[in-house]
């Protein structure tokens, strides 16, 4: 994991901070261990819902004038 230094009293941290200096590796073992101890389930990262609209992001000109409608209906029902 990233090192900081401290003084021998005091430790702090911003997590922006931390996980700046963790490598990709380092972040991948953090995201395991939140996890494993029970702060993120599967589906809060990648459920079927997020996964297939990350996948519209910038493909709008393959989809149907009809399509492109829908979702655009639907995006416009929720409030903000």
């Amino acid at each position: 994991m990233p090192y900081f230094e401290t003084t021998p009293d005091e430790i702090e941290v911003d997590v922006d901070d931390f996980l700046s200096a963790c490598s990709d590796s380092e972040k991948k073992e953090l995201v395991q261990a939140l996890k494993d101890d029970g702060y993120l389930n599967e589906g809060d990262l990648d459920n079927d819902f997020d996964i297939a609209l990350r996948k519209l992001v910038g493909n709008s000109w393959r989809l149907s004038k009809e399509d492109e409608e829908t979702i655009l209906k639907i995006a416009n029902k929720i409030v903000c």
